[in-house]
């Protein structure tokens, strides 16, 4: 399959003028004339250095000592007075704890994460995991049309990750509403009076997290989730983990922990789906699930860019960057580097080495729930080749996708289901 995403709408002018951050149809075709003609470029509007080969990409993930995650997850637009204010008068205190933090603070909070948030506890879930999937697959009709956003991406992926954390799924929908919110506010372009009312909802969310945690603390009953074993490892000492740490590690994981996920399982059915032929195979032989789950995340990249600060003067891709300067990693464009991947503009299930995206990240900054992703998007990709192996796209070419420069995929999917 060829993107269809190659009409670009990006004005004539300087790459750097030309760059539209925040609009995701056409941004295909800008990259690859980008990574021809100039892989690294100034944009005004953002006051950053967009770095668009995946080499470069991935040396910068590998370099914190020149290259610090702290502005990964600041605003792109600074709040005004009058948010701070909510913010404050709120008790907003989500403090930097794991994506956005540098050595040492990372590696103290990262080791204790990770001794819950990996391969081996996930693979303790999969069982439920893939009994949630069926029971939101089973709420589909036999036949008919629906929006799989709405329908099943939405949704079931906060409600795999409450397994984990410990909050009550039917809570699933309130945050997800909370992070799409967060997300808009870090990643987006609202208006004035949408982030004032963003940032009533940031603290209403950053209560709700701190409830979950301190209720856990208040009844004692510790259990066999995220929460408890932030709990049992700070033991209560501030030295290991604050109280303040803990309920920012839960606001991280509750925003961050399912977005991939819904985005990605949202763009791989849209890529398989317009094409007939990508689909069909996959209900052949499902034993291409699991390298499909993959060249869907490299191929329509969930987080398309990411952020770093120079700690010092730099030198990326022969371009002379000055300490201070704002980095913006297009991921997308490294994932479509024609220099890792053959014809990258096509969307291939048997690419035989699509696993070497960077939808993840790379370096000490590695998404902890990569696997968890991946466990997910292969069982729902099982589930429903087998349960609509005739599903089909309605309207392949009229897809909506977000106005922002983070997450992306599509705001709704329909799909005929099928006999």
């Amino acid at each position: 399959m060829t993107a269809d995403l190659q009409t670009c709408p990006f004005s004539t002018g300087s790459l750097g003028a030309r760059f539209r951050p925040y609009e995701q149809e056409g941004m295909f075709a800008f990259f690859k004339e980008a990574r021809a003609q100039q892989p690294v470029f100034y944009n005004q509007e953002l006051d950053c250095w967009v770095v668009t080969k995946k080499a470069d990409i991935q040396a910068i993930f590998r370099d914190p000592d020149r290259f610090s995650a702290s502005n990964s997850q600041s605003p792109v637009n600074a709040y005004s007075a009058d948010v701070h204010e909510i913010l404050v008068d709120g008790e907003f205190t989500r403090e930097p704890t794991q994506a956005n933090t540098d050595r040492p603070k990372h590696t103290r909070i990262r080791n204790i994460a990770g001794q819950f948030l990996n391969q081996k506890r996930f693979a303790r879930y999969e069982d439920q995991i893939r009994e949630l999937t069926r029971q939101q697959i089973a709420t589909l009709p036999p036949t008919g049309t629906v929006d799989l956003v709405e329908a099943l991406t939405y949704e079931l992926p906060a409600k795999v990750l409450f397994l984990l954390v410990g909050v009550p799924q039917e809570e699933s929908y309130r945050v997800k509403r909370w992070s799409d919110n967060t997300f808009n506010m870090i990643w987006g372009k609202p208006t004035e009076d949408d982030t004032i009312a963003g940032a009533r909802g940031l603290v209403e969310y950053y209560d709700f997290c701190k409830s979950v945690v301190n209720d856990r603390l208040e009844s004692g009953v510790e259990g066999d989730d995220y929460v408890s074993h932030l709990l049992r490892a700070r033991n209560g000492d501030d030295a290991i983990l604050t109280m303040n740490e803990i309920y920012s590690l839960v606001h991280g994981v509750l925003a961050a922990g399912h977005e991939t996920t819904s985005n990605g399982s949202a763009n791989l059915l849209w890529a398989l789906l317009s094409d007939r032929e990508q689909w069909d195979k996959l209900v052949a032989d499902r034993s291409l699930i699991a390298n499909a789950v993959e060249e869907g995340l490299r191929y329509m990249t969930p987080f398309i860019t990411w952020r770093r600060m120079t700690l010092t003067d730099v030198e990326i891709g022969g371009v002379a960057i000055p300490a201070g300067a704002t980095i913006l990693m297009s991921l997308v464009s490294a994932n479509h580097d024609e220099d890792s991947f053959e014809g990258p503009l096509a969307f291939d299930v048997e690419r035989k080495n699509a696993r070497q995206h960077l939808a993840f990240g790379n370096g000490i900054h590695f998404c902890m729930g990569a696997p968890l992703a991946r466990m997910e998007m292969k069982i729902l990709l099982e589930e429903l080749t087998q349960r609509y192996p005739n599903m089909r796209l309605v309207e392949k070419d009229n897809i909506e996708w977000p106005l922002n420069m983070g997450f992306r995929g599509p705001v709704k999917l329909l799909v005929e289901l099928g006999e």
